[in-house]
């Protein structure tokens, strides 16, 4: 095979989702680690089996790839927070919406983003929402991410239980676009070392990508042989949708609009002091009564006059057409 071709091949490849039907993985190249140094990184599940990564972005809110969701589902979906292992422990607590970026593109995988609203905040201690970057906060080459979730070891590969995390240089935005063309968009940015042998997998889709102690990315897509040299990993950028995350919850059914992510907690005010209470004033003399009048005389009762005769019944008319659904792409789940 001419290196034209392994070249042609691999970036046919590259637009593929990393999300795998096998409910295991973990990242390449990377090591295991406790949930308390990733204690944002949550497990997306559906009927209780992991398939992608997600994360916690407020007690009962969590974000994730919008390929993870795109498919027709309305029920099973849960996320499992403050447990290393995938399959056991922590807290797992049902999603009962999905808010997908409107420019969500599922051909192109542009603006993957998916917001998701938990049936219940979460409580466990080994789970911390991160912190969201300020709007379009820039991310500049060489700058190390952090990457966790329980994605494949290789393509197709071995699948552990246990979280694992890896750290990947941000790649020149210069370079990407050599590598990836017109396919890599605004929304998205590459990370991963040139030389291979360090990347996210197939099973990761959804999960974080931590630089500076903030949410800079969501894993999104890659070469499906992951950590391929001269193919880096591509995320999308969650500053670029910082505004959009901030106002989901309104766009939520059956949501308080007062109710909001990091919602601060505003300290009471003084209470007012009571003033003086009023006197009481004189008592009214009561009037004298009234002396009853005479009773009135009943008068004749009226003969009942013939009852109506009934009308032809209505014929029914032609049922309504239905009109056009909603044009929201919020999809109730329960």
């Amino acid at each position: 095979m001419t290196a034209d071709v392994l070249l042609a091949l691999l970036v046919f490849v590259a637009g593929l989702p990393r999300v795998q039907n096998q409910p295991n993985g973990r990242i390449v190249g990377g090591r295991e680690v406790d949930i308390s140094e990733y204690p944002w990184t949550l497990a997306l599940l559906l009927h209780y089996q992991h398939y992608c990564g997600a994360v916690l972005i407020d007690p009962g809110w969590a974000l994730t790839a919008g390929h993870c969701v795109d498919h027709d589902i309305r029920e099973g979906l849960a996320v499992r927070a403050g447990s290393s292992s995938k399959s056991i422990g922590g807290e797992i607590v049902d999603i009962i919406d999905v808010i997908f970026h409107p420019e969500y593109d599922p051909s192109t995988v542009d603006f993957d983003f998916a917001v998701l609203r938990l049936a219940s905040p979460i409580t466990v201690i080994d789970a911390v929402p991160i912190r969201l970057p300020e709007p379009n906060h820039p991310i500049e080459a060489g700058q190390i991410a952090h990457i966790s979730g329980w994605g494949a070891l290789e393509y197709d590969g071995p699948t552990p239980d246990i979280l694992n995390a890896v750290e990947v240089p941000v790649v020149d935005r210069e370079e990407c676009e050599r590598i990836f063309g017109d396919r890599l968009t605004r929304s998205m940015f590459c990370a991963g070392p040139l030389e291979g042998g360090r990347d996210a997998c197939q099973g990761d889709s959804g999960g974080p990508v931590v630089i500076d102690d903030h949410l800079a990315g969501l894993i999104s897509w890659g070469p499906v042989v992951c950590a391929t040299a001269g193919f880096p990993g591509v995320y999308a950028d969650v500053a670029h949708v910082t505004e959009w995350i901030l106002e989901s919850p309104n766009q939520a059914q059956n949501l308080n609009p007062a109710q909001s992510l990091n919602p601060a907690q505003a300290e009471p005010g003084p209470e007012p002091e009571p003033g003086p209470e009023p006197e009481p004033g004189p008592e009214p003399e009561p009037g004298p009564e009234p002396e009853p009048g005479p009773e009135p005389e009943p008068g004749p009762e009226p003969e009942p006059g013939p009852e109506p005769e009934p009308g032809p019944e209505p014929e029914p008319g032609p049922e309504p057409e239905p009109g056009p659904g909603p044009k929201s792409r919020l999809l109730p789940l329960h």
